[in-house]
């Protein structure tokens, strides 16, 4: 389970970790920079409604068989979870993102942060999106279990 659950920071520090050693940020432009921290400002923001929706809707709805259900299984402490780290990891990638757009100068002329804040804002940006593709995955393998079992007892229940 530990494996599972740190995949998404060690390939994501990996390849931080490379980027770092290699230091190959210098061929984006200002113009180039800024529209892909625009876009990565406005997805991160788009998967934090996503996901706090998602959390909302399924910690507070009960009058639907198929939630209760999935409540009453094993799976829904580690769907929670999932959702939850989905949500963590896109906000530390705005708030990262938002310091670069923020700070951009400052960051460009001093040395150390130059070299090392590219490369924590894409463990930051790898480890949200992977967390995140994650997190679909396991919703979407949860609520299918959870439905075949709603069908089932639906028709064990019509049999009667």
């Amino acid at each position: 389970m530990w494996q599972e659950r740190s995949y998404p920071h060690l390939l994501a520090g990996l390849v931080a970790l490379i980027a770092l050693v290699a230091n190959r940020w210098s061929v984006l432009n200002a113009q180039q920079s800024a529209k892909i921290l625009d876009s990565v400002v406005q997805l991160s923001a788009i998967g934090l409604g996503f996901w706090s929706a998602s959390a909302t809707l399924l910690l507070a709805i009960e009058q639907k068989s198929i939630v209760r259900r999935l409540k009453k299984g094993p799976h829904f402490r580690v769907l929670v979870g999932y959702i939850f780290a989905a949500i963590t990891w896109l906000a530390i990638l705005l708030a990262f993102t938002l310091v670069a757009v923020f700070f951009g100068e400052p960051i460009r002329t001093a040395y150390a942060i130059r070299r090392i804040f590219p490369a924590m804002w894409l463990y930051f940006l790898l480890a949200a999106l992977l967390v995140t593709i994650r997190a679909y995955y396991i919703l979407s393998k949860v609520l299918r279990i959870a439905a075949s079992e709603e069908e089932a007892s639906g028709e064990g229940d019509s049999a009667h």
